[in-house]
């Protein structure tokens, strides 16, 4: 019979599918509702994840790694692939492997007679206690929030113990990072940004609903890009405010937000939070780098790939095509050294802490504010 350890998971889980979650209905981007436990309780916590099973939400449950050194035959692991693909497998010994997971595959594979997925199942009561509890009504109303006056941030909002995760196993640090990975909370990102992002595929997404949440009112509902100027810029202004004119009039008449979207500019400011592996990151990083990315994604990618690189420094072994740019290879000679610093204050934090990481102000675009909450070193 398969025997499984869990060696590897993200902190706070729960917390994060959670707030993933939330943010698609609310003007709340999911770092404030992770950070904010006034806003955001775990009695709520508790509350949408068991709303997200009942209702068949699935997906918010990727927003998280869960790894285990698992004894089981290699007939046994090919069983297990067959039935549930969504799973990562090293072999790192005789029948010995490292297994990647969410807890989505958890729930999605429950009742399996497959002997291995049930043993990887005996860790689901732990994971989630909420799926056999009745959670507590919560209390708590958010008001809403105004528009996006933060400018554009990017949270890395959990992570993999890669350095925890590497010592409790021998494994190919290429294979390493195929079994473990970041969350990141973007806000203020346009909805141009966003159709590019989910073009990486291999990833979980969970984004701020136009069908239930309605744009807020102001200038601060869209973003100016940096190549218009002077005159355009006022005939853009111009523009969007006879859009925002035209959607509020239509929501007003009692047109439903699902249908008055339709009129919103690829402008529209959004949040959405993002989970992948440490792997498709680093290939996601090696095409966006790329000076002839668009300038959006690209000052976006370039914080994600600074945070990423303090918690995993052997992401910035990029692949092509920005490894063989020279730009990108003298803007990592400059950036580096200035990341280590702030790695050495990572260090020094207690969990808890939510640094934030200075970027050179010349390799962006457009202001991007980039932070990090220091976790606890991963036990389990």
């Amino acid at each position: 019979m398969p025997k499984a350890e869990l060696v590897s998971r993200y902190p706070e889980i729960s917390r994060t599918c959670a707030a993933a979650m939330r943010s698609c209905y609310s003007s709340w981007p999911a770092h404030s509702l992770f950070t904010d436990r006034s806003v955001f309780p775990e009695s709520e916590v508790n509350r949408m994840l068991k709303k997200a099973v009942e209702l068949g939400h699935m997906d918010i449950f990727e927003h998280g790694f869960l790894t285990w050194i698992v004894e089981a035959s290699q007939l046994e692991v090919l069983n297990s692939l067959m039935e549930h693909r969504f799973l990562y497998v090293s072999e790192v010994g005789a029948d010995r492997w490292l297994v990647t997971a969410t807890i989505r595959s958890l729930l999605d594979t429950k009742g399996s007679s497959n002997p291995l997925l049930r043993e990887l199942q005996k860790y689901l009561d732990e994971l989630a206690p909420w799926i056999s509890t009745q959670p507590e009504q919560s209390q708590i109303k958010q008001s809403p929030k105004e528009g996006y006056p933060e400018g554009t941030q990017v949270w890395l909002l959990s992570y993999t113990d890669f350095a925890s995760l590497s010592g409790a196993v021998d494994v190919d640090p290429e294979r390493l990072l195929w079994h473990g990975g970041f969350t990141f909370s973007l806000s203020g990102v346009s909805r141009s940004l966003t159709h590019q992002l989910v073009r990486h595929r291999l990833a979980a997404y969970s984004q701020q609903s136009q069908r239930h949440v309605a744009v807020a009112k102001g200038r601060a509902w869209y973003g100016m890009p940096p190549g218009i100027s002077g005159a355009a810029a006022e005939e853009y202004r111009n523009f969007m405010d006879s859009a925002a004119s035209l959607y509020a009039e239509l929501l007003g008449r009692g047109i439903r937000k699902e249908d008055a979207r339709f009129i919103l500019p690829n402008a529209t400011l959004t949040h959405i939070t993002m989970t992948a592996t440490a792997w498709e990151y680093r290939r996601m990083f090696s095409q966006r780098l790329d000076p002839a990315a668009q300038w959006e994604i690209r000052d976006v990618s370039w914080a994600m790939f600074s945070l990423a690189y303090i918690v995993l420094p052997s992401i910035a072994e990029l692949e092509d095509p920005a490894r063989s740019m020279s730009d990108v290879r003298d803007t990592l000679r400059r950036l580096l050294p200035i990341l280590d610093e702030s790695r050495n204050r990572f260090s020094k934090a207690s969990p808890g802490d939510v640094l934030e990481i200075a970027l050179p102000s010349d390799l962006l675009s457009h202001p991007v504010s980039a932070y990090l909450i220091k976790h606890r070193a991963s036990r389990v």
